[in-house]
């Protein structure tokens, strides 16, 4: 019997190939539907503890102590206590389920990645890679075609359509267009999925890694470029520049990745209020979306200041918007009305809004111990993870909310 198929005990792991068709079909499948991340990654995380501890690896050791776990843990706590005061209680409860058992899932699938042996991480890591290459297909053949085949699903099963029809135009019960933003998350997926398939191209031999990185990079890189996703966009230029730098000096690059996480939570208040008053709201040269956030991020940011210290509970944002008593919400030049909006499209100004003070200060410690752990990782991976890191924390600081399920499981 190979390596690849028993336990280093002696006993066998059947589910040893599940491995790498679970690592092609992950991206391939969370890029096409990013819903299905909340469903995938315990799927994923439950094949690899279940063949490290046939390998023999002691139960214990799949969730030691570590400063980022323990500090993660501590912000999903918190936003559970935050359920007493929250404007909606059962969404905070909701949201401390998912970041705990998000992180504890995580972590103990990173701790049993190690025990696999050498022929079944090349091979997941090669179909890591087939099934992120397939997904950038995907996407661009959606993006190409105004999404054809996503029209053609909801179409043929309604219960694929969107809740809200924000992004797509029903005529007679049927989807007849998708406006490409509706592929926002697809192309955040992607964004995430560039780095890690990068690092794994590393283990090919040099003639074939070189012309297949290349590949890899555009088939990712062209979707985001001509998606409407400027935050994926913003992240895919910032990466690239943190990779090249964490190239020469990597430990300098990940301590600054971890000083410039917890400037984010310092500067962001003063920040939303400079942009505002610079009436970048009102600029025409920005994207229309980019003017939104500035006018839902000094409103949000004046919410603050109502209650710095504890916030209004762990995703209570919707439960708190208020309705506009007159037209002066929405004065000329704004190009929507004054409000927190569902989220505020930012991670860093969420964590003020909703968490307060003792939650920003957990939560920029969390991001910075996370950040530090990249210099644990072998000396050949740390530039990728400083670029995987850069392209997380600028799609927090510039799309969804922070308590977005499908995005935080594919994080």
């Amino acid at each position: 019997m190979s390596s690849s198929a028993a336990g280093g005990n002696g006993r066998p792991f059947r589910g040893g190939p599940l491995i790498p068709i679970l690592f092609f079909i992950t991206p391939l499948f969370t890029a096409a539907s990013p819903r299905l991340a909340p469903f995938l990654l315990p799927v994923v995380a439950a094949v690899l503890m279940i063949a490290a501890l046939r390998r023999g690896l002691p139960w214990r050791d799949l969730l030691k102590p570590n400063a980022a776990l323990i500090a993660l843990v501590a912000v999903a706590a918190y936003a559970g206590l935050s359920a007493i005061w929250a404007a909606d209680p059962e969404a905070a409860l909701s949201k401390c389920a998912l970041l705990f058992a998000t992180t504890l899932v995580v972590f103990a699938a990173s701790a049993a990645i190690p025990t696999l042996d050498a022929d079944q991480v090349r091979r997941a890591s090669q179909a890591f890679v087939a099934g992120a290459f397939c997904a950038a297909g995907f996407v661009a053949v959606e993006l190409l075609t105004d999404g054809a085949i996503t029209r053609a699903t909801m179409n043929t099963f309604p219960s694929f359509r969107p809740e809200r029809a924000k992004h797509v135009t029903i005529h007679h019960d049927r989807v007849t267009k998708i406006n490409l933003s509706e592929f926002n998350q697809d192309i955040a997926i992607l964004a995430l999925l560039l780095w890690p398939g990068l690092l794994a191209l590393r283990a090919l031999p040099s003639p074939r890694r070189m012309l297949l990185s290349v590949l890899f990079f555009l088939a990712l890189a062209v979707p985001i470029a001509i998606s409407e996703h400027d935050s994926s966009q913003v992240g895919l230029v910032a990466s690239l520049l943190v990779l090249a730098l964490a190239w020469m000096s990597p430990r300098a690059v990940v301590r600054g990745l971890a000083i410039a996480w917890c400037l984010g939570f310092v500067l962001v208040i003063p920040l939303d209020f400079l942009a505002f008053k610079a009436d970048l709201h009102e600029a025409k040269w920005l994207p229309m979306s980019a003017r939104a956030r500035i006018i839902i991020w000094e409103y949000t940011a004046e919410r603050v200041l109502e209650k710095p210290w504890l916030g209004i509970g762990a995703d209570s944002t919707p439960a708190m918007i208020v309705k506009p008593k007159n037209p002066s919400e929405r004065p000329k030049g704004f190009v929507i009305r004054r409000t927190t909006g569902q989220h505020a499209h930012n991670l860093f100004l969420q964590s003020w809004y909703e968490l307060g003070v003792l939650g920003v200060i957990l939560a920029a410690l969390a991001g910075a111990a996370v950040a530090l752990r990249i210099l644990l990782l072998p000396a050949a991976a740390q530039a990728y993870g400083a670029a995987a890191f850069t392209m997380v924390a600028v799609i927090a600081a510039f799309a969804w909310g922070t308590w977005q399920v499908s995005l935080i499981c594919a994080v």
